[in-house]
């Protein structure tokens, strides 16, 4: 099955026209025909469709034929290279399909296309290469569907109807819905859909009949009803023809407005209404003169009368819909004939031009697009779908969608775009007295479908939030240099690939573990193939533009993967996977075996003092030659020789023991790896890792100790969730477990024998930070391209940033961005926006009680003259009360200091180790050092000698006091001549 081809080639896109979209008579398809209705508002705007036509991520099934593709698959066939096989090289490739499709692709997206179809990197496309890519395409492109409508938030309204609901309208001034019946009765309703008052009609036209349109005038507060006894307005007498539907133009002129009704003999009616005729005649009023259409097509109607009328013969069957268009100051339509099917028509002049469709159209919504001008006769696009007649279109502009409602109770949302069908939604309830849905409306300002029958029902938009991405917590997000493409997973095995100038979705298969959660993700080196490791432990290789599997590798056990990395080390290619088991697993890139079993299994045991991981492993990382870094919970980093399996060295954070299971963890590790440093011999390459606590900690895996470690926390208990390093390691940007980013500048880090705390300290610079997401953090990403930042999260979302915050857009909103075009960036999110003020308000409120707090106890001191002392005025000199007022000043703060210290250590469990070194209470000194007394308690070897680090180091969250209003001991007295004191 060829795929099928959804639109015209880019070559025919020229100019920005309108499009008509009307319906046959006959049922099934939607077709576009271009008209001259230039001033429509346009759903994409030139800059954002240039954007789109210019990207090298066009699906290349839009310029194939079916012609196209069988002298392809004859070029494929008779071609041999000189060791016998068929395949093309990407020079043949661009030959070849350079003369068949005839220009069709640029040499950048034939280079594009030859990469994709090659994922295994032979360097070579066959046949049944191509032929595989272009079917995976066809039917991944199937599947490309969005839920836009959420059928679960679905509510039948009960009202006061009791035969099929003709019109559904919104009030914008009155925030009210209106519905008007066929037996003329009108329901109005509040914004929660409860019905506030109902109207019967017949009470003012007794021999009504039934109704046949409605609409209702916004600005006059008026509403309009047509019924099948050719009655229009009251005053008017009865017309020739039965009136079938009705438009409104207000303000047309300075004399009034329009009111235009399409009729069964197949005129179109049009009638000149001043507002001194509707203040007049208004429906409270009891004197009415009748008016024949005779007397108002006179040219002085509208003077004498305040209201004129003229007709044209347009259709030689019933009018079934008519819209008026103010920039082109005419009337577009349809009928259910052959001839003249849908009609452009010009209000002052005379000229008409129509379209000819079999069995005629049934209904139409314009649109705008950008289609080629001088095609005008045929269809620019089919939209096929629906099995029976289709009877409503609704055009949503603000998402570029296009709604249908048919026969058979289908409603179908399409992407105008495209072409696609993203949603089908099939009512399955019964009606009465028709089995049929009767009226549809979209609320563009509440984001709700309606549709009536002889009762409402509501279908809650699911855009009216944040847009999302993803239906489950994204994976990961990567941008891909080669295709220009950004490629996400998330847990629900779903992958998808968008296209970072624009934010389109460019293609998306699902279930790719089956049923089974996908639970990391890397590219190869070439950027052609994703790995995947899913919840089951099985890894598998893909060609992400089309779905394909291209390997599937087994562990041999069935842990879950955290991690996979794929590693070149000479001329071998492995794939290791590391996670629940504690073990690495590697496989080799073997392109001749589907599947493949691992080649080597390393755990450290057998290797004596050092034995591997004890926890889970939770990220691994790689370093020139041969060197693999791997991570687990419970804080412990291990180095391998990848080559030998040999462990270089276990690496592990100094009050590692102190903390808790939960600040343990390392979530991610990266070699800091500079091209320019690393060309210096005596260059020492760096290893980082983030853990939950907060942390950022650098090691010297030479010397096998951590040189530095700073505190990273934006708020109070906010861990780093993952990390990762621009191409030349300069930059560095961090995620953490609250959505906040920050990004840090490394170009003078370097590991250096003289180095200390200060030197690393002017070496690593916080340049920015913000929030991104209110949800954690899975992946960061440099796009140095653009200089963008890719963020994903738990929420489902992947988001793009300029480096200083600006926000640039989330993949699968509606409205698609020009990356260099600043004016098409969205706004803050309105999530991170809320959680950002919260925060703020929150920052306020501490700060404040800390200050108040600190504040307190120091005037209490300095000041104040406690009871006990008051008493003994009379019995002590000045001079001794004032000594012992600074006493107990001193003793009160070091107390409440203390007490505070105490409190975070139990909360550690671990207050019996710590103590107060003198040195901290010195004001001459002015150390800021705690001091953790290896002697108290056994400890491992590398914990024998006391350690000193930096107080912000364990008790990060004390800002009561500052250590300089601790004042000096006066007389320390016998205990405090103690090297130490014991908590």
């Amino acid at each position: 099955m060829l795929p099928q081809i959804k639109s015209k080639t880019q070559n025919e896109v020229y100019n920005s026209q309108s499009s008509a979209l009307g319906v046959s008579a006959g049922g099934e398809r939607l077709q576009m025909e271009t008209s001259s209705m230039t001033g429509l508002p346009h759903v994409i705007d030139k800059k954002k469709a240039a954007a789109r036509t210019a990207n090298f991520n066009s699906d290349v099934q839009q310029y194939m034929n079916i012609q196209h593709f069988e002298q392809l698959m004859q070029t494929f066939h008779a071609h041999k290279n000189e060791d016998g096989s068929s395949g093309f090289d990407i020079n043949k490739f661009r030959e070849v399909f350079g003369k068949v499709l005839g220009g069709g692709l640029s040499y950048d997206q034939m280079t594009m296309l030859f990469m994709k179809i090659d994922a295994n990197s032979d360097g070579t496309v066959d046949w049944d290469e191509f032929s595989t890519y272009m079917m995976a395409g066809s039917m991944g492109e199937a599947q490309n569907m969005i839920n836009v409508i959420d059928e679960k938030i679905r509510k039948l309204i009960n009202g006061p109807h009791k035969d099929m609901i003709k019109r559904i309208d919104f009030v914008p001034k009155e925030r009210k819905y209106v519905t008007v019946s066929r037996e003329g009765i009108v329901g109005i309703y509040g914004l929660n859909l409860k019905l506030q008052k109902t109207i019967d009609t017949k009470k003012y036209t007794p021999n009504m009949s039934w109704v046949a349109d409605s609409l209702f005038m916004h600005d006059h507060g008026k509403l309009i009803i047509i019924t099948d006894d050719r009655q229009l307005i009251a005053c008017i007498a009865q017309l020739e023809n039965n009136p079938l539907c009705l438009a409104y133009a207000p303000q047309y002129d300075d004399s009034g407005d329009l009111i235009l009704f399409g009729d069964d003999g197949g005129y179109v009616n049009v009638l000149q209404i001043t507002r001194k005729f509707l203040f007049d005649n208004s429906s409270d009023s009891e004197s009415c003169e009748q008016l024949t259409p005779a007397k108002l097509l006179r040219k002085d109607s509208l003077r004498k009368n305040s209201l004129s009328y003229y007709r044209r013969k347009i259709h030689n069957d019933w009018v079934l819909k008519v819209q008026y268009y103010q920039e082109m100051n005419g009337f577009v339509s349809c009928a259910s004939e052959n001839t003249k099917s849908l009609v452009i028509g010009d209000l002052e002049r005379k000229t008409v031009r129509y379209i000819h469709v079999p069995k005629g159209i049934k209904c139409f919504d314009p649109f705008s697009r950008l289609w080629n001008p001088y095609v005008l006769s045929k269809p620019a696009g089919t939209l096929a779908g629906h099995n029976t007649a289709i009877l409503n279109l609704i055009v949503n502009h603000e998402e570029s969608q296009l709604i249908s409602l048919s026969e058979d109770k289908v409603i179908k949302i399409w992407n105008i775009r495209n072409l696609n069908c993203i949603q089908t939604l099939m009512d399955k309830v019964p009606h009465r007295p028709e089995n049929i849905i009767s009226a549809i409306f979209f609320d563009s300002s509440t984001r709700q479908l309606l549709t009536g029958s002889n009762k409402l029902d509501m279908f809650k938009n699911l855009r009216h939030t944040i847009a999302r991405s993803h239906d489950a917590p994204v994976i990961a997000a990567m941008f891909n240099e080669n295709f220009h493409q950004v490629v996400s997973g998330c847990q629900g095995g779903t992958v998808s690939i968008w296209d970072l100038a624009s934010g389109d979705k460019i293609f998306q298969f699902h279930n790719a573990h089956g049923k089974v959660e996908i639970t990391a993700m890397c590219f190869d080196s070439s950027g052609r193939r994703l790995v995947t490791g899913s919840r089951d432990g099985i890894v598998k290789m893909w060609n992400f533009n089309n779905g394909q599997i291209l390997r599937k590798m087994m562990k041999t056990n069935d842990s879950e993967v955290t991690d996979v990395l794929y590693v070149e080390m000479g001329f071998n290619h492995y794939i290791i996977a590391v996670g629940w088991d504690r073990k690495i697993t590697i496989f080799i890139d073997d392109p001749d075996h589907f599947e493949t079993q691992p080649v080597r299994i390393l755990d450290g045991g057998g290797w004596g003092a050092h034995r591997g991981h004890k926890d889970d492993i939770s990220s691994v990382a790689f370093c020139v030659p041969n060197l693999l870094a791997t991570a687990s919970v419970d804080g412990v980093i291990v180095v391998w020789n990848l080559e030998s399996g040999y462990i270089k060295l276990t690496l592990r954070e100094p009050f590692l023991d102190l903390r808790s299971k939960e600040e343990k963890v390392v979530e991610k590790i990266l070699f800091i790896q500079n091209p320019e440093q690393m060309s210096q011999r005596f260059h020492r390459i760096p290893l980082v890792s983030c853990h939950s606590d907060g942390y950022l900690r650098f090691w010297d895996i030479n010397e096998g100790c951590m040189v530095y470690e700073m505190n990273c926390q934006i708020t109070e208990d906010e861990g780093l969730s993952t990390m990762a390093l621009n191409t030349d390691s300069t930059l560095m940007i961090l995620g953490g477990s609250k959505g906040h980013i920050r990004i840090f500048d490394l170009k003078n880090f370097a590991l250096d024998n003289r180095s200390d705390v200060r030197t690393y300290e002017s070496q690593i610079v916080m340049k920015t930070f913000w929030r991104a997401h209110v949800q954690s953090i899975s992946s960061v990403n440099f796009v140095a391209t653009q200089d963008v930042i890719l963020t994903s999260s738990k929420d489902g979302t992947v988001r793009v940033w300029n480096a200083d915050g600006t926000h640039i857009g989330i993949f699968g909103q509606d409205i698609p961005w020009l990356i260099d075009d600043p004016s098409t960036y969205m706004p803050l999110p309105l999530d991170v926006k809320k959680e950002s003020a919260l925060e703020k308000q929150h920052t306020q409120l501490i700060t404040s009680h800390r200050e108040l707090l600190k504040k307190d106890v120091l005037e209490t001191w300095k000041h104040g003259i406690s009871k006990e002392l008051t008493e003994e005025i009379s019995k002590t000199s000045r001079q001794e009360l004032g000594q012992k007022i600074k006493h107990m000043r001193q003793k009160a703060i070091q107390v409440h200091i203390i007490k505070n210290w105490k409190e975070q250590c139990e909360l550690r469990k671990i207050a019996e180790n710590w103590t107060i070194d003198l040195e901290l209470i010195s004001v001459k000194n002015q150390k800021k050092f705690f001091t953790f007394d290896a002697s108290l308690k056994p400890l491992k070897s590398h914990q024998q000698t006391a350690l000193r680090v930096k107080h912000e180091a364990v008790f990060h969250m004390l800002t009561c006091h500052n250590l300089e209003d601790i004042p000096a001991f006066a007389n320390p007295g016998p205990k405090a001549q103690k090297s130490k004191k014991t908590l």
